[in-house]
């Protein structure tokens, strides 16, 4: 009897910790992904002003990708779902975010206005966490 009773004990525990396990991964991947969006924003920033030419952030909401591209040539991409199982979450399908050689968001080939904030939520099941890109090109999380 005590062997069962030290056995049900046991398998309780187990349970209570695969299942927090199993919540911690999910919020890890989810800021992970924040963290790979908000890398490639400051790649297409400092690029551009490295280089002294636009680098263009390309975030495409269906596809769950993101790619920094400076003259036709794709300098870093994160695949969303595939590298991080994270769904990416906007109103907008796709975004281009020009970054010009000072810094900020080059107006000319941004497509959404100067004077809009584009929030992007990263989900995965019940945990979500968010960045905003704001007029200027700045991004905050």
């Amino acid at each position: 009897m005590e062997l069962v009773i030290a056995l049900l004990i046991g398998s309780i525990l187990t349970s209570i910790a695969l299942s927090s396990f199993g919540n911690s991964t999910a919020r890890l991947a989810v800021r992970g992904a924040r963290n790979a969006f908000v890398s490639l924003h400051a790649r297409a920033r400092a690029s551009a002003i490295e280089r002294g030419t636009n680098a263009v952030l390309f975030v495409d909401i269906q596809a769950d990708t993101a790619a920094v591209v400076r003259q036709d040539t794709v300098i870093a991409s994160v695949d969303f779902m595939n590298e991080h199982d994270v769904d990416l979450v906007n109103s907008n399908t796709r975004l281009i975010l020009c970054m010009s050689p000072r810094g900020y968001a080059d107006e000319d080939c941004t497509n959404f206005s100067s004077a809009q904030t584009l929030l992007f939520v990263f989900r995965n099941g019940s945990d979500t966490v968010s960045a905003e890109i704001l007029p200027l090109g700045q991004i905050v999380f």
